[in-house]
């Protein structure tokens, strides 16, 4: 994969990765009957869950991509 390609690849991931946290946050706030605002922190909190499971199961670093994917 090119440079660019790589590139590419790892913006989509951030970026799918940030919507779903997103997402999730504003589910959780709307079923739970939580202040808007509320929204933020849990999106947080699910943004160091990720990166934690990354970390642990992945290859070492926050991305779930591979390393290989990563290098440019």
């Amino acid at each position: 994969m090119s440079a660019t390609g790589k590139l590419w690849a790892d913006l989509g991931e951030r970026a799918i990765w940030t919507l779903l946290q997103a997402g999730l946050a504003s589910e959780a706030v709307n079923l739970l009957a939580l202040p808007p605002w509320a929204a933020v922190p849990i999106a947080g909190v699910l943004a160091g869950v990720k990166a934690l499971f990354a970390a642990q199961f992945g290859n070492g670093t926050a991305a779930t991509l591979p390393t290989s994917a990563e290098r440019f």
